[in-house]
């Protein structure tokens, strides 16, 4: 099931809470993004671009599989989580439709 947009702006206050990030500016310096984009991508008003995935993961110390079942963008029960091969080619997800 994919996460709601309650959800993700739930998950995102506990992450902050366990990363002693006291705001939204905070988080944005340490992903390097600015706080309007993490609100709205945290309350599923806007999807990330795929290179600011990485930092926002980087940022929050999640892996990026786990940032897009947080924000809503995959279901983990739908889509587990990928393997990267051996070979070093990449796995890529595409949003889903609703």
């Amino acid at each position: 099931m994919y996460a709601t947009p309650e959800q993700s702006a739930t998950w995102l206050r506990a992450r902050m809470a366990e990363l002693d990030l006291g705001s939204l500016d905070a988080v944005a310096e340490r992903c390097g993004s600015d706080k309007g984009n993490i609100s709205r991508i945290f309350h599923q008003q806007q999807r990330p671009r795929v290179d600011a995935l990485e930092g926002l993961a980087e940022g929050l110390q999640v892996s990026v599989y786990e940032l897009l079942v947080r924000i809503g963008a995959v279901d983990p029960d739908a889509d587990p989580n990928p393997m990267r091969r051996k070979d070093g080619r990449r796995v890529t997800f595409s949003w889903p439709r609703r």
